[in-house]
Parts: structure tokens; C-alpha cells; sequence
């Protein structure tokens, strides 16, 4: 949430196109963020062809942070799966975007030390890897974590931006450039067996793998997004129960990532899905709240503001979803 963001966003914002409706044949170009545990349902629902099943041709396209809304915004792309906080920063800046449903309502995370810190009181006086773009949520909570253990975060510990993602601050530690980071799966069981120590578990009940799309796309496409729903829940259904089909997907996203990590990725990923899209209000109010630390406007944001759940309403309401897991 830098300058470079802003400026991403405003330029995107400044483009923004009309979006032509859909046809059934054609392509839909879904943006998603990186590669983490709250994106992966989207992959396996892609490689295994649950869209195909509803007549949609996605493709799922891998964009940087800084450009997945701006593309979004401009029309480039119909959908993006991810980038909630900066879904939030464009809404805040005036772009017409509208959240439509969630992957999963938290996230989790281990803060990775090295093998001798054996508290977290242990890190006062130490440097803290974050990621290179300044605070994540994840590291929001690192934050309220280090003051719950008596560590003033302004005066007791230095945070280094780290590039890289979180294998960066894997390879960090392991040249002890930091002592402590934190590193979200599959990455934190890397440096486990690299021999590095995890600390501390932290869950964050933040929104992740959110579902967004601009109001106008909406408007002139709402069957296109129904079909595009079904299709992902019955592509989550399907990563639930098939795990070894599900692995295999997952490693052409996941490269050089051997068969244990990715089982520890699995087991992150089903254990947090939201089966049914829906948003948690807990976790629509602390996104609000962390973007509200640099954006005091999403203070004022309600957690219905922005959302329209009546297209998951109408699939919920069919029957659809309880059909789906009586199989």
C-alpha cells in the first residue's frame, strides 16, 4: 500500500473501460495476485475444467500486486481473485468495483525464527523481516502479537523490507540478514526442514481469495458470473475430495516444490475454504480496519458496503451448494 500502488490505482482508475457483455463461448481473463494458499482453489478448479463444465472459457492470468486492479479497473481483465486490501484502496479512491464472494475468511501464517529464539520476547533488540511492499495483514498481527509480549514495535525491533515474497525471507534468514519473519505456507515448512525454527502459528481472520469485478461488468453479465461461481464451487468441492489430483494441479503453480510441501499446502487450503463463497463479517471488518491504518475513509465503510451476495444468495437458495456435498 506504497505510492506506487496509489499511482497504479489512480492511472487505472483514469482508464477504466466499458466491458462489453459476455457470451457463453468466450474467453473470461481472471487476474489473481500471487501465489498463495487463499488462490489456489482457482487453479485446481481451472486445471480439472469446472468452468469448461459451465461454458466458460477462464484463463487464469498471474499478475503483480501492483496491477491486478489497475487491470481490473481499465477492463483488461473481467475478474480478479485476490487483492482484497488494494480491492478496498480503489473502491476508496472512487473505482466502481463490487465484491462478490470469498475463498476463505482467514489466513495463517508462521513467524519463523531462527533455531536458538526460544520466545518472542527473545526478538526485542532483533531485525524482522517484512514483505518489500511494508505491511502485509499478516504482519499486522506479528505487530499486535510482538506488543502483547511487552516489545515497544516503534523502538525494540527494526522491520527490513525483504523482496522476494516469502521465499525471500526464507533465503533472509537462512543468511541471517533477520531473525525472525513471517512466512506463509508452503514456505514456513521449507525453512522447517531448511532448520529453521516456527515459532509461533498466527491466524489473521481477514478475508482472502476474494472475488471482485467492477459494477458495470456486473450489470451486463450476471448470468456469466453465476455460471462462474458454480463452476468454483464445484471446482472447491472436487479439490476437497480428490487430494492427489488436487497435488498435481497444484505443482504446475507451485514449481520445484516437492510432494510433503505440497500436501502441507493441501491440508492449509481445505482446512480454511469457505465451501460457500460467503463472507465472514469478522473478516470484512478487520480487512477495513488494517487498510484504515493508511486510509482512514474505510473506517466509515460498513461490511455490507460494496458487496452484492445475491448472486450466491440465488445459488444457496436452489439448493445448489447442499446438492453438491450430498454427493
Amino acid at each position: 500500500m506504497r505510492s506506487a500502488v496509489a499511482a497504479g490505482l489512480i492511472l487505472g482508475i483514469a482508464l477504466t473501460l466499458t466491458v462489453a457483455p459476455l457470451r457463453a463461448s468466450e474467453k473470461l481473463l481472471v487476474g489473481f495476485p500471487s501465489l498463495a494458499t487463499a488462490l489456489s482453489p482457482a487453479w485446481a478448479t481451472a486445471e480439472h475444467g469446472f468452468w469448461k463444465k459451465y461454458d466458460l472459457d477462464v484463463e487464469l492470468i498471474y499478475l503483480s500486486g501492483e496491477t491486478t486492479i489497475p487491470a481490473l479497473v481499465g477492463g483488461t481483465i473481467q475478474l480478479v481473485i485476490g487483492s482484497d486490501p488494494t480491492t478496498t484502496i480503489a473502491i476508496i479512491k472512487g473505482a466502481r468495483l463490487i465484491r462478490l464472494g470469498v475463498t476463505t475468511n482467514s489466513l495463517g501464517s508462521s513467524l519463523v525464527t531462527h533455531p536458538g529464539v526460544s520466545s518472542v520476547q527473545d526478538l526485542k533488540g532483533k531485525t524482522i523481516g517484512i514483505g518489500s511492499r511494508g505491511y502485509s495483514s499478516l504482519e499486522l498481527r506479528l505487530d499486535q502479537v510482538l506488543r502483547e509480549h511487552g516489545i515497544d514495535t516503534k523502538k525494540d525491533v527494526k522491520f527490513l523490507p525483504i523482496s522476494g515474497g516469502p521465499s525471500g525471507r526464507v533465503a533472509a534468514l537462512d543468511k541471517r540478514l533477520i531473525a525472525a519473519a513471517m512466512i506463509t505456507p508452503p514456505y514456513d515448512l521449507v525453512a522447517e526442514k531448511q532448520g529453521l525454527k516456527i515459532l509461533s502459528n498466527i491466524d489473521v481472520p481477514l478475508l482472502a481469495g476474494g472475488i471482485n469485478t467492477t459494477s458495470s461488468f456486473l450489470k451486463d453479465n450476471r448470468e456469466v458470473l453465476i455460471r462462474f461461481l458454480k463452476g468454483y464451487m464445484e471446482g472447491i468441492h472436487y479439490m476437497i475430495g480428490h487430494k492427489k489430483e488436487t497435488l498435481k494441479a497444484f505443482s504446475k503453480y507451485l514449481r520445484g516444490v516437492n510432494d510433503t510441501i505440497l500436501s502441507h499446502f493441501y491440508k492449509e487450503i481445505t482446512g480454511r475454504v469457505d465451501k460457500g463463497l460467503r463472507p465472514d463479517s469478522k473478516s470484512v471488518r478487520f480487512l477495513l480496519d488494517f487498510v484504515a491504518l493508511e486510509y482512514p475513509q474505510a473506517k466509515g465503510l460498513t461490511e455490507k458496503d460494496h458487496w452484492d451476495l445475491s448472486l450466491l444468495n440465488e445459488i444457496h437458495d436452489s439448493g445448489f451448494v447442499e446438492r453438491l456435498y450430498r454427493k
